[in-house]
C-alpha cells in the first residue's frame, strides 16, 4: 500500500489533509471574531449559512471543475485562498469594528468558501484515477483516518491558538499550511492515460449549461443513488439547527471559553476516525447501502440523544456519546462516497458529486436560521434533542422503505 506507484495517492493526501487543517484554522478564527469579539448570534447563523448555501449552489461549480485542468483549479484555488487570508489579518490589524468591516470580513470568508466548494470536488474525482476500484473504499477510508486525526489534533489546538493568542495569528498559521498544500498540489503528477479519461469527449458540450444538464441526466440514471441521497436534504435541515446550537451548548454546558466547543470537535473528530476504521469493513454496493444507511441514523441519532440527557451526569458522559454520534454518520458517508466514485467516470465527476452536494445542502440554510432564532428563543439543549430525534425518524424511514423493496 506504500509503494511509489501510490506516489500521487500520497501527495493528494498530504495536500488534502493541509487543506483541511487551514479551513479548519480560518473558519474557526473567523467564527470566534463574530461570536466572542462582535458577540452576535445573528452573525454566527449568517455564518454557518453562507457555508451551507455555497454547498447549496456548489451544482454551478460542477461544469469548470469538470472542463479546467484539475491540477489547476488546485494550484490556483490554494493560493488565492492565501491572499484571503493575508487581506483578512491585515483588516483585523486595523481595529476597527464597523458595519463596512464585518461585510468586507463575510464576503472574503464567502470567496474562501467557494474555493473549498472547487477544491474538495477536484481532490474527489482524482483519487479513482489513483487506484484500482477494489481499493477505493480502503484509501478513502485511509483519507477520513489521517485527515480526522489532524482533524482530532487541530480542533484542540486551534480552540488554545485562539484562546491564548489571537484571531489574527491563527488566520496566519492557516496561510502557512495553505501554502504546503499548495506545494504538494504542484507536485502531482497526472499521467496521459488520466487526462484521457478527464478528457473523455463525450461527457462534454460545447455549452456549460449542457454540461451542467448532462451532469444532472447521468445522476438520474442512476436511480438508486438519487433515491438514497434526496430524503437526506431533509435530515440536513435538523442538522443545520445542530450545527449553529453546537457552541453555544458547548459554552453553556462544557465551558465558558473556546476550549468547551473545541472538547466536542475533537471528540466528534475522534468518532470519526474510528468509524472511518470500522467501514473498510462494509463494501456494500447499492443493494444493502439504503439498510446500512438505515442502521447508521438509528446509532447516530440514540447517542445524539444521549448528549443532552447525559449533561447531568457529567461532562465525561457527554463528550462519549458526542464521540460515538458521529462514529455511524461518517461509516455512512465513506461508504457512499466510494459507492458514488465507482459508479460514474472521472470525467463527470465533478458535476456529480456537486449536484450531490447541492442536493443534500439545500435545507441547510433553513436550518441555520432556524437555529439562529430557537437558540434565542428555547436556548442551545433543544438543538441537540431537535437533531437527535430527526436521525431516528430518518431512520425509521430508510427501514421501512426496504422492507417494501423486499416483500415488493
Amino acid at each position: 500500500m506504500f509503494s511509489k506507484k501510490y506516489s500521487n495517492i500520497y501527495k493528494l493526501l498530504i495536500g488534502r489533509i493541509a487543506t483541511n487543517i487551514a479551513d479548519s484554522l480560518f473558519y474557526m478564527a473567523i467564527l470566534w471574531y463574530f461570536k466572542e469579539n462582535r458577540n452576535s448570534q445573528l452573525m454566527v447563523s449568517i455564518i454557518f449559512t453562507i457555508s451551507s448555501g455555497i454547498d447549496m449552489m456548489s451544482f454551478s461549480l460542477g461544469p469548470l471543475i469538470d472542463k479546467i485542468s484539475i491540477k489547476g483549479l488546485l494550484k490556483y484555488s490554494t493560493f488565492i485562498q492565501i491572499v484571503i487570508s493575508i487581506i483578512v489579518v491585515t483588516i483585523l490589524g486595523i481595529g476597527q469594528k464597523s458595519y463596512i468591516i464585518d461585510i468586507i470580513l463575510l464576503l472574503l470568508f464567502t470567496i474562501s468558501s467557494i474555493l473549498s466548494a472547487i477544491i474538495y470536488p477536484s481532490e474527489y474525482k482524482l483519487l479513482p484515477l489513483f487506484v484500482t476500484k477494489k481499493d477505493l473504499l480502503r484509501f478513502n477510508g485511509l483519507f477520513q483516518v489521517t485527515y480526522k486525526i489532524l482533524d482530532l489534533i487541530l480542533d484542540g489546538i486551534t480552540t488554545f491558538i485562539i484562546t491564548f493568542s489571537s484571531v489574527s495569528f491563527t488566520i496566519i498559521f492557516s496561510a502557512v499550511i495553505f501554502g504546503i498544500a499548495l506545494l504538494f498540489y504542484h507536485s502531482i503528477q497526472i499521467n496521459i492515460l488520466a487526462k484521457n479519461i478527464l478528457e473523455d469527449d463525450s461527457y462534454f458540450t460545447s455549452s456549460y449549461f449542457n454540461d451542467l444538464l448532462l451532469g444532472w441526466k447521468t445522476l438520474r440514471k442512476e436511480k438508486s443513488i438519487l433515491e438514497l441521497i434526496l430524503p437526506l436534504c431533509v435530515v440536513n435541515l435538523f442538522y443545520g439547527i445542530f450545527a449553529v446550537g453546537l457552541p453555544f451548548f458547548a459554552q453553556t454546558y462544557i465551558q465558558t471559553s473556546a476550549l468547551g466547543y473545541g472538547k466536542l470537535l475533537i471528540a466528534s473528530s475522534f468518532g470519526s476516525i474510528i468509524g472511518a476504521f470500522l467501514v473498510q469493513k462494509f463494501d456494500l454496493g447499492k443493494k444493502n447501502m439504503g439498510q446500512f444507511i438505515a442502521i447508521c441514523f438509528l446509532g447516530a441519532g440514540i447517542f445524539r440523544l444521549f448528549v443532552p440527557l447525559s449533561v447531568s451526569v457529567g461532562i465525561g458522559l457527554v463528550l462519549i456519546n458526542s464521540v460515538i454520534s458521529p462514529l455511524w454518520i461518517t461509516m455512512m458517508n465513506t461508504n457512499f462516497e466510494a459507492l458514488v466514485q465507482t459508479s460514474f467516470s472521472s470525467a463527470i465527476l465533478g458535476r456529480v458529486e456537486t449536484i450531490n452536494d447541492s442536493l443534500l445542502s439545500i435545507m441547510i440554510p433553513i436550518g441555520t436560521l432556524l437555529g439562529g432564532w430557537i437558540v434565542k428563543s428555547y436556548g442551545s439543549l433543544i438543538t441537540q434533542y431537535i437533531y437527535g430525534i430527526a436521525l431516528i425518524c430518518s431512520s425509521i424511514y430508510y427501514f421501512i422503505v426496504e422492507k417494501l423493496k423486499n416483500t415488493n
